[in-house]
């Protein structure tokens, strides 16, 4: 993939980045060819830098549950308070997930934009992850 060699974004955080990342992944999903539309627009619009600044956003916010689940294998001679550490961090993901599955399904409703830049969030990234 070709990139830009100059940024037009300079003083742009990671959010701010990886939204615009999100928004032309999904303009991309429109055309014949994804994938090579997607590139095409990225590299366009970012530095190589940029980019990964944007996907190490976006996969921060992907929750590991597999590795969830092997904290959880080891707890049998863990504390009181470590097992209860990790049920609170289960519990949040889940809540989590179901805050941005409702910004997610929102529509025209309210602007999500707004909502997400309020917690952080980039609508659509979950799905840009995999992109």
């Amino acid at each position: 993939m070709t990139f830009r060699e100059r940024s037009n974004k300079t003083g742009w955080d990671d959010w701010a980045l990886a939204c615009e990342a999100v928004m032309l992944r999904r303009f991309a999903s429109f055309s014949d060819d994804p994938e090579a539309d997607a590139a095409r627009r990225i590299g366009e619009a970012f530095t190589e830098d940029e980019v990964r600044r944007a996907d190490a956003y976006l996969a921060a916010g992907v929750l590991d549950t597999g590795r969830l689940v092997a904290i959880e294998a080891t707890l049998d001679d863990a504390g009181d308070d470590t097992k209860w550490l990790v049920e609170q961090l289960r519990h949040a993901w889940a809540c989590n997930t179901v805050l941005r599955d409702r910004i997610d399904d929102a529509g025209s409703l309210m602007d999500i934009g707004c909502v997400a830049s309020a917690i952080g969030y980039v609508p659509g990234s979950r799905e840009a992850i995999d992109a």
